[in-house]
């Protein structure tokens, strides 16, 4: 049994590399085409991002039952994985995040983009912030997460201003 899951685990983990390159592509839309957000654009990168979270879990249990030596090396690749699927979903939602902010008030439909947004732009941040994750970030990822901290500060100042609170 051992045998199969550790096949399952190195296969799965080919598996969330490739989805990860296709997440990497989609979250690029915002910076690319900020005039045209689009809500369908947008699920599109929110059901890659949920497939690819759900699918971190399973692999993450896997790699639990593997032995000692084999455990170690999924893991790490596990953990580059990890940070990269965490680099892409700040650097989605800061691109999500910048175009809708530079707006004076949320257009019809962008106020569930800014809120989903805002949390992972606050998860990823936590997530990243983590030391065994951190090793894995290149310098751009650290870059995108003091940048996240910026805007994060300047999109919880406006919050009330851009929903309406007033």
């Amino acid at each position: 049994m051992l045998k199969v899951e550790n096949k399952d685990a190195e296969h799965f983990l080919a598996l969330l590399e490739q989805r990860v390159a296709e997440l990497q592509e989609i979250s690029h839309y915002p910076k690319n085409n900020p005039d045209e957000i689009n809500f369908d654009d947008y699920s599109k990168f929110r059901e890659m991002m949920a497939e690819c979270l759900s699918f971190m879990v399973i692999i993450e249990r896997r790699i639990g039952l593997q032995g000692e030596g084999q455990k170690q090396r999924l893991l790490e690749q596990f953990e580059t994985l990890t940070a990269a699927v965490w680099s892409i979903l700040l650097d989605g939602a800061l691109g999500y995040l910048t175009v809708i902010c530079e707006r004076d008030h949320l257009p019809l439909g962008s106020e569930h983009v800014f809120v989903q947004e805002l949390k992972t732009l606050h998860d990823a941040e936590k997530i990243l912030g983590e030391g065994r994750y951190e090793k894995h970030l290149v310098s751009a990822a650290m870059e995108q997460r003091a940048k996240a901290e910026e805007i994060l500060n300047m999109v919880i100042d406006r919050v009330p201003e851009m929903l309406n609170l007033d």
